[in-house]
């Protein structure tokens, strides 16, 4: 069997995403995908509550536990889609149902449903129920967003069966319809959605930012949504999002920037758990994004990702986008600006990131122009 931890550096260096002429041209904002329709309705119908979130979705219904995803309650009401014989409520399920909001982000990658949870034990049974499958996983403290994709919503997938049927169509072309639903939208039955719990990013002290503590922590829930839209964005338009040390440094890049107008190398680097010795720390967040990497080969990993975050701090102006006190409008345009030079940074892998000036990367002369046209 293979050491799953036996990868080597150049192998894991290799992007995924797409380069050259395989970079998609994009219109932007993207269309809404097909599942965020049907929570804009629910949303203005039942209001941002726990009690909504979880009439829109079972799995909060299901008990938290061991083999919980294999269970016959599970198989039933997520797989088969049947209706829970015994709903619970919010208090039954949420520490602190008050302190629970959710509401719909926009964003030029498409809008995405977006749940905070103010206390902690909330958000780890929203990342367990959700993120995984009703299984009690492990949850790391420094682990404050999540981003889900290809949820299953067997409440949406039967309210679109009843319109399908009161349509007047035959029960037995709901496969069929179904299948071609799919074909269209992959979110035709399955959700994407963000988990959010509010805290100093990745454990950074509100001092070393140079914020006082309620701004840093404004500042640290702004950073950690864009962070996460980030990561559906490269999803749903590149085709690729995985747990990788590139895909953190684009989505980091978009949050610092976005949170606090700029990108700091050195916050970077601590935020993953990088020590100024290039010690890593036991829990840092580097580890998630190298598990099947040689563990011989992450010195020389910490050595590229230091000049990676020095290029990056060099470009990062470039995404520095103002959409204060400026109509609807241009906001949009700037912000699907700042998106679309993120989509050109992906086409560069971490080597050539980190052998980088701005000019050869083509990002600062996108940067240059005043954002007020068409992005």
């Amino acid at each position: 069997m293979t050491d799953p931890a036996s990868t080597s550096l150049e192998t894991y260096l290799v992007s995924r995403f797409p380069s050259g002429s395989d970079v998609p041209d994009l219109v932007l904002p993207a269309a809404d995908e097909a599942h965020v329709g049907w929570w804009r309705t629910h949303l203005a119908r039942a209001g941002g509550t726990a009690e909504s979130l979880i009439a829109a979705l079972t799995q909060f219904h299901i008990p938290i536990g061991p083999g919980a995803a294999e269970s016959e309650a599970y198989v039933a009401a997520i797989r088969r889609g049947q209706p829970v014989s015994s709903p619970r409520t919010a208090g039954e399920v949420f520490a602190a149902p008050e302190r629970i909001v959710w509401t719909i982000a926009e964003h030029p990658a498409g809008a995405l449903p977006v749940a905070t949870f103010g206390d902690r034990r909330d958000f780890e049974i929203a990342y367990r129920a959700l993120g995984g499958r009703c299984e009690p996983i492990p949850v790391g403290p420094d682990v404050h967003a999540l981003y889900v994709s290809g949820l299953p919503n067997p409440v949406r997938l039967r309210s679109m069966r009843a319109a399908f049927l009161e349509a007047g169509e035959p029960a037995d072309a709901w496969p069929e319809e179904m299948r071609r639903r799919r074909a269209e939208d992959p979110t035709s039955f399955h959700d994407r959605l963000v988990l959010l719990h509010p805290a100093p990013y990745a454990g950074i002290p509100a001092a070393a930012v140079g914020l006082d503590e309620a701004a840093w922590m404004e500042a640290s829930t702004r950073l950690r949504l864009e962070h996460e839209c980030t990561h559906h964005a490269t999803h749903r338009l590149l085709g690729e999002y995985r747990l990788h040390v590139h895909d953190e440094v684009l989505a980091d890049l978009m949050g610092f920037t976005a949170a606090l107008g700029r990108f700091d190398a050195d916050l970077f680097l601590r935020g993953l758990g990088i020590g100024d010795d290039d010690a890593v720390a036991s829990d840092g967040r580097l580890w998630t994004y190298v598990a099947e990497l040689d563990r011989g080969a992450v010195p020389e990993l910490l050595r590229l990702l230091r000049r990676v975050a020095d290029a990056i701090a060099a470009i990062a102006p470039a995404f520095v986008v103002e959409s204060d006190d400026v109509e609807p409008q241009v906001a949009r345009v700037r912000r699907g600006m700042r998106l679309k030079r993120l989509i050109h940074l992906a086409a560069f892998d971490l080597p050539a990131i980190a052998a980088s000036e701005a000019a050869p990367l083509g990002i600062a002369d996108r940067g240059s122009r005043d954002p007020k046209g068409s992005a």
